[in-house]
């Protein structure tokens, strides 16, 4: 056999191992970029505080003038995925209104690790708000835990079994993949603490995108006794791209979270 031959034939085989995957040929780097919404309801939130007993943060008591929904941050995310690693940079830009009254606050977040066939894993997912302090979910794979970290000092840890998804990574990790099945449970942690989401495939939706309508998915997490904060995902029937995030913080925090996507990237 040839040189061209073995070429030819080491092409073809890297494309059906490729293809065995259900994976799509994408590319390396990505930017999905957001207009986030939030939807406060400070009524529900002052009767918990005042039910444990807690005072309100100092960026609440700022944003108690918001009403119904408003137009709060602009969120741009760069997704690398290689062959055996990805990492994910978010910035959160607060939209001039909200900028004034949080004295030019940023969200940042960041999601990396590793890559397999079904799923990304985080490896670590951290989070910085303003001048908050900086929340890590750090995972030590042979320990079989996921370690919490405030700025330099380990609050506390949780065991794990299985892959750890992210509030970050859990919205493209289907990207140009398989889509998710009928009804999967997650290990998913927000930075502070570790959740398993069941996340189910719902109803087939015309999406209002852009003056068009594309074919997505509605996936949704509902609440439950132990845990009344709600996650619906819509991801595209083609290619599984994100185009809209809800987050329902429950009765604690009074508050819901909704990130549109503001174009849908070329795959």
């Amino acid at each position: 056999m040839g040189l061209l031959d073995k070429t030819l034939m080491v092409a073809i085989l890297l494309s059906f191992t490729h293809a065995s995957y259900g994976q799509k040929q994408i590319p390396s780097k990505l930017q999905f970029d957001y207009e986030l919404r939030l939807k406060v309801d400070f009524k529900q939130r002052e009767a918990f505080l005042k039910k444990s007993g807690e005072e309100p943060a100092v960026y609440e008591k700022a944003l108690s003038f918001i009403s119904g929904s408003v137009h709060a941050a602009d969120i741009s995310d760069i997704v690398e995925i290689g062959a055996d690693n990805y990492q994910i940079n978010s910035i959160g830009t607060l939209t001039p209104m909200l900028n004034l009254a949080l004295s030019n606050q940023k969200l940042h977040r960041q999601s990396y690790g590793d890559v397999s066939k079904d799923s990304l894993s985080t490896m670590s997912y951290i989070e910085k708000r303003g001048n908050t302090e900086r929340l890590q979910a750090k995972l030590d794979s042979k320990a079989g835990k996921v370690l919490f970290i405030k700025d330099k000092t380990e609050t506390g840890s949780a065991a794990i079994t299985g892959n750890l998804l992210d509030l970050l990574n859990v919205m493209y990790t289907f990207v140009g993949r398989k889509p998710p099945p009928t009804t999967a449970s997650y290990n998913i942690t927000d930075s502070k603490s570790l959740k398993q989401y069941t996340l189910t495939k719902a109803e087939l939706w015309d999406f209002p995108f852009n003056g068009i309508k594309v074919k997505a998915y509605r996936y949704f997490k509902a609440a439950t006794k132990d845990d009344s904060s709600t996650l619906e995902i819509w991801l595209t029937e083609k290619d599984n791209i994100p185009l809209r995030m809800v987050v329902g913080l429950g009765e604690r925090y009074g508050a819901t979270i909704q990130a549109d996507l503001k174009t849908i990237p070329a795959l």
